[in-house]
């Protein structure tokens, strides 16, 4: 089924649930792939976004970015560009406090962080992933996906443990701010 859809958003949280079949069905059918593979505790270092082919637009933390090339001459910039030539793609390196930078080509436009209050930062990459891919997905700039994505994760970082969901009345409030 997943060519009927017009974006596929997969977020590979390393537990096993996307094992290589379904990753090469969805590399293979999705029209447009929006690719974030987390790494956590219970897969430190297996569970890399490079094992991924293709993805028309990524995100990742920077610990994340570290651990796609396990390269530690270069720098985070160097990194992200290599992973969007690794990809033919673009997409955004999420930076916490620092905002986030995206990369289009060999273009790297970092964004600040909306926020100088943060109560609990559980989510705030997944809220960023979730409304930054949706914006390009849907034709957006990279620019605007950035913003957006911020806007979510600024919002995300001062809800505590996943109690609430981001709501939209809410992004638009800020969005509009």
């Amino acid at each position: 089924q997943v060519p009927q859809y017009d974006a596929v958003i997969l977020c590979d949280f390393g537990h096993g649930l996307i094992d290589r079949e379904v990753m090469g069905i969805i590399q293979e059918n999705a029209k447009f792939l929006a690719l974030n593979c987390q790494t956590n505790s219970s897969n430190f270092g297996r569970n890399l976004i490079t094992k991924y082919r293709r993805a028309d637009i990524f995100a990742l933390d920077q610990k994340e970015l570290g651990l796609a090339f396990s390269d530690y001459q270069q720098g985070e910039e160097e990194l992200l560009l290599r992973l969007a030539r690794h990809f033919s793609g673009r997409g955004w390196l999420t930076q916490g406090s620092q905002g986030a930078t995206s990369v289009e080509g060999r273009e790297l436009i970092p964004c600040p962080a909306f926020t100088l209050k943060v109560k609990d930062t559980i989510g705030a990459g997944d809220a960023f992933f979730a409304l930054a891919s949706l914006s390009v997905a849907a034709g957006a700039p990279m620019e605007v996906g950035t913003f957006m994505g911020n806007i979510a994760g600024a919002l995300a970082a001062n809800i505590v443990g996943n109690k609430d969901a981001v709501e939209k009345v809410n992004v638009l409030k800020y969005a509009s701010t």
